[in-house]
């Protein structure tokens, strides 16, 4: 077979009409009168990428090229002598309104499993391998802001401190950092209503608002050993990467401080909302639940606390507004969760 073009001697502009050739595995480039002008191993010839109705280009060892319209030509010239192009294949498919319909819907199932699967993955890998210094540093800035806009200083008596000391210091003997890994911090939340939450790194926040709507030791302690859940399972920071994986993975990579300004914009906000997962309220449940077990608290009183909550918070208001009911599950769910583990044998 024999493909038309024009033939660049090495070093110089001049054009010469050539034809394009290959025999015994030669690539061999001959002019109008007959003469071959260039012949290198088929090996040593590089052909430009199939890129739609471009012109294509071998290149050879001298630096010599051979140029021309005929895309088809070249792909077959090639093939006839044993060689598939690479760029061939793609153009084939790239042609094809089949193959491009199944590259856009395997595109859009990867993307899809990438949100659904990949990122909490990632996200979960990523808070575990969180330096602790980091972490601090977010829990720093994330109490700063919700001091200056949501918290007050608390105006609990100092025995209600002693005492939700005390209870905490149970609960907290029994998470995974021991009694010293956590704090708890009490603050006035007029904005935001009866609620707890833990910071990244270990420290509690409760509002006077929610210690006032306490009636047994117990259900305060399920409140602790939920919280301390959230901290252990760095549920927390989970959230923070899925919201803002890119600058989240920068700041651990490279170490970027800057890039913590973009992650403790979005912690506040998700942690007074109660914004946690269904997944993620479920394993601070039972992982609370298996803690009042331990230390010889009933589970369901955390239960009979959420329902008590729901009724006096979410029935005076027609809904619930931000608390530390959360949204996922329901209150019921989770209640009836709680009973049942009070009744289930200690794990």
């Amino acid at each position: 077979m024999i493909v038309k073009g024009t033939f660049f001697p090495a070093g110089s502009s001049r054009a010469v009409p050539a034809d394009a050739s290959i025999e015994a595995r030669q690539l061999r480039i001959v002019d109008e009168t007959g003469a071959v002008v260039a012949e290198f191993p088929l090996g040593k010839a590089r052909v430009s990428a199939r890129l739609g109705n471009l012109r294509r280009r071998i290149e050879f060892p001298d630096h010599s090229r051979f140029e021309t319209d005929d895309n088809d030509g070249i792909d077959m010239l090639f093939r006839e002598a044993g060689r598939l192009l690479p760029s061939t294949m793609l153009h084939w498919i790239e042609s094809s309104l089949k193959w491009v319909a199944a590259a856009v819907i395997i595109a859009g199932v990867s993307t899809a499993l990438m949100i659904i699967y990949g990122f909490p993955a990632a996200a979960a890998w990523l808070a575990f391998r969180t330096p602790h210094v980091v972490l601090v540093t977010v829990s720093d800035q994330t109490l700063a802001t919700m001091d200056r806009f949501a918290l007050a200083p608390s105006e609990l008596s100092t025995d209600d401190k002693i005492k939700a000391q005390r209870l905490f210091a149970r609960v907290a003997a029994m998470g995974h950092e021991g009694r010293s890994g956590y704090q708890l911090l009490f603050r006035e939340g007029r904005h935001v209503g009866p609620n707890a939450f833990s910071l990244p790194d270990g420290r509690v926040v409760m509002t006077d608002q929610l210690y006032e709507m306490v009636k047994r030791d117990d259900e305060l302690e399920g409140v602790f050993g939920h919280e301390i859940a959230h901290a252990d399972r760095r549920h927390a920071m989970q959230m923070v990467y899925e919201a803002s994986l890119l600058p989240a993975t920068i700041a651990l990579v490279t170490g970027d401080a800057s890039q913590l300004s973009q992650i403790t914009a979005v912690l506040p906000t998700l942690l007074i909302e109660s914004s946690y997962s269904r997944s993620f309220e479920q394993q601070a449940d039972d992982d609370s639940a298996n803690t009042m077990k331990r230390i010889g608290a009933d589970p369901a009183a955390l239960g009979e606390f959420l329902l008590r909550m729901d009724k006096e918070i979410c029935g005076r208001r027609g809904g619930c507004g931000p608390s530390w009911l959360g949204s996922h599950p329901a209150t019921a769910e989770r209640a009836a969760r709680l009973r049942a583990e009070g009744n289930a044998p200690r794990r």
